[in-house]
């Protein structure tokens, strides 16, 4: 076995924060970029679509970072109920709904802190799903969100 590598020079030249993998498609992920854009000119991008072609391994890579600012991206999750995207960053939790070039805040109730790490788990009985966003020194919280496709 051997690693493929996906990244290469047209990729900001950042650490990467996290790669998501899609729950439902094994050739597709989101990839999220600690930093800022203005340090990596003109390699800018917070957050990448990567769609990799099964028979030659070629990755494709489509900037969705839109206007969610020039900030560290830390983590991701994929919502395969409605194909919403929710990024975490050093400031609050975004949402980006499919179709959309907007990402817009989520929720009200998180600090102004960095959220590193975001989990989207369903409920066991019923049709409730829920994001777990971890801060940075101010708790974890747990934002319900509303069932089915919008």
């Amino acid at each position: 076995m051997t690693f493929t590598r996906l990244d290469g020079p047209l990729q900001p030249g950042r650490a990467i924060a996290s790669v998501t993998a899609d729950p439902t498609n094994p050739n597709h992920a989101l990839v999220t970029y600690s930093g800022y854009g203005v340090n990596t000119v003109p390699l800018t991008g917070h957050i990448f679509d990567v769609t990799v072609d099964p028979l030659t391994n070629a990755p494709t890579w489509k900037d969705i970072s839109y206007d969610i600012g020039d900030q560290p991206v830390n983590d991701s999750v994929i919502d395969t109920d409605t194909g919403d995207i929710y990024a975490s960053t050093d400031f609050s939790v975004f949402r980006l709904q499919p179709g959309s070039e907007s990402w817009t805040p989520v929720a009200r109730g998180l600090p102004m802190a960095a959220v590193s790490g975001l989990t989207l788990a369903k409920a066991t009985n019923g049709p409730n799903r829920f994001i777990y966003a971890a801060t940075h020194g101010r708790g974890a919280y747990r934002l319900t969100l509303r069932p089915g496709p919008h």
